[in-house]
């Protein structure tokens, strides 16, 4: 017959309690070694996997790393240059155009008295000069 001692969790005259315990002990044991010889072989599969997702992600980043310049030509004569890095504005800026005198054709030319044109004093406006190297670059 076996008495519960209180306090312990025991019954008492039990035998042989602790060779079942390291019998447990020693079941779990193999179970645990057996699962974790299991999961190594999977972990080294999955590891190696991560490692070639790694390599085509920097690939990929690589190929996706760009520089562009976009160059327009504004209604003023001004040339707006942007600077785009992977997809993203990173400076835009206007260049100003070099301006040449023309005489402007919308206002009379003055005359002298004796009838001649006097086109030293003829209005001068300021039109943008083209430089297509300017534009290409």
């Amino acid at each position: 017959m076996a008495v519960k001692i209180d306090g312990f969790g025991l019954l008492a005259g039990e035998t042989g309690s602790r060779q079942t315990t390291t019998a447990k002990a020693a079941d779990f044991q193999q179970l645990f070694s057996s699962l974790l010889a299991q999961r190594k072989g999977s972990l080294e599969k999955t590891l190696e996997a991560m490692e070639e997702r790694r390599e085509e992600i920097k690939q990929l980043k690589v190929q996706r790393e760009f520089s562009e310049t976009v160059k327009r030509i504004l209604p003023d004569g001004s040339i707006r240059i942007s600077v785009y890095e992977n997809g993203h504005l990173e400076s835009c800026y206007r260049l100003m155009p070099k301006l040449r005198p023309v005489i402007d054709e919308s206002k009379p030319i003055p005359k002298a008295p004796d009838g001649t044109e006097l086109i030293g004093q003829a209005k001068v406006k300021f039109v943008p000069r083209r430089n297509i190297l300017e534009e290409m670059l």
